[in-house]
């Protein structure tokens, strides 16, 4: 039976990236899978990493991705790539220097993982940049929009054969699927099994999809998408800070989020961001 779990993380910051991740297992259909995952430290990300720390995310992302991958990613150009993004996508200046930043950064170690009755169906992702997020939000809709998009590419992905269970953590306030779940199986029929304040769960010919509030404490495999996700985004805010840091003498790192990011884009003053503005700021020119 394939079992999945689906999450993101940097919905709400001004810079860097969104990441959109989905992870997938093939198990018998009685697995219990909070202790299969019991020894591996896998959690929400939001209790697990920590602002200076990045060991303990480290950790339980490399040594997922080891697992998911048949190989612990040595770069986080390897990281990258697991999640769709290759090398040519890294336009910007303060997107290079991946292929050279060797992994682990912080973890001393990243133990093998070993799960025994569960094979890895795989890891795939999205790192929706500022100029992807702003040319989508243009033409198309808005951000709600832009990762629903994300979530169904993934949803086809891992829920590809029946049955199957896929977890996703709630998008926002968000209650209604059935008209995404439909575009992602046109010729099947959706049951609606609920669609209430805490969880909106379906049945889609074989496929049970839940999207819950606090989906990462529902399902460790949405909780290791969480980790995968928050992971993708540091490396590439770490990046982006090694390259702005560099380039601008005495400016302070920024993690991204509106207020900091607000403080961060003053400093480095608007003659050097306006002519980069919508590949660097989601929202420009209004953020």
């Amino acid at each position: 039976m394939r079992y999945g779990g689906i999450d993101e993380a940097g919905y709400g910051p001004t810079l860097g990236p969104l990441a959109v991740v989905g992870v997938g297992i093939d198990a018998p259909a009685d697995v219990d899978l909070a202790r299969l995952f019991a020894g591996t430290g896998v959690r929400d990300s939001k209790t697990l990493h920590k602002p200076g720390n990045l060991a303990p995310l480290e950790q339980v992302a490399l040594g997922g991705l080891g697992w998911l991958l048949g190989r612990q990613p040595s770069t986080a150009a390897e990281v990258f790539t697991a999640l769709g993004e290759t090398a040519l996508e890294r336009t910007q200046p303060w997107q290079h220097g991946a292929d050279t930043m060797a992994l682990p950064l912080s973890a001393t170690h990243v133990p093998h993982w070993s799960l025994h009755d569960a094979q890895p169906f795989g890891v795939r992702g999205g790192l929706i940049h500022a100029g992807t997020y702003n040319h989508f939000i243009t033409s198309s809709g808005n951000k709600a929009d832009l990762e629903l998009h994300a979530v169904k590419r993934l949803l086809g992905w891992v829920a590809d054969s029946t049955p199957a269970t896929v977890v996703v953590d709630r998008l926002g306030g968000r209650r209604f699927y059935r008209d995404a779940l439909q575009a992602v199986w046109p010729d099947s029929e959706i049951a609606i099994l609920e669609e209430a304040a805490h969880a909106s769960r379906y049945d889609i010919t074989g496929r049970q999809v839940a999207f819950l509030v606090g989906g990462e404490g529902a399902s460790p495999l949405t909780a290791l998408a969480s980790c995968i996700a928050k992971y993708a985004r540091e490396l590439h805010m770490l990046l982006f800070n090694r390259h702005w840091c560099a380039a601008v003498p005495g400016l302070a790192p920024t993690a991204g989020y509106p207020e900091d990011a607000r403080r961060w884009l003053a400093a480095l003053g608007d003659h050097r961001y306006a002519p980069l503005g919508p590949e660097l700021v989601r929202g420009w020119p209004r953020f």
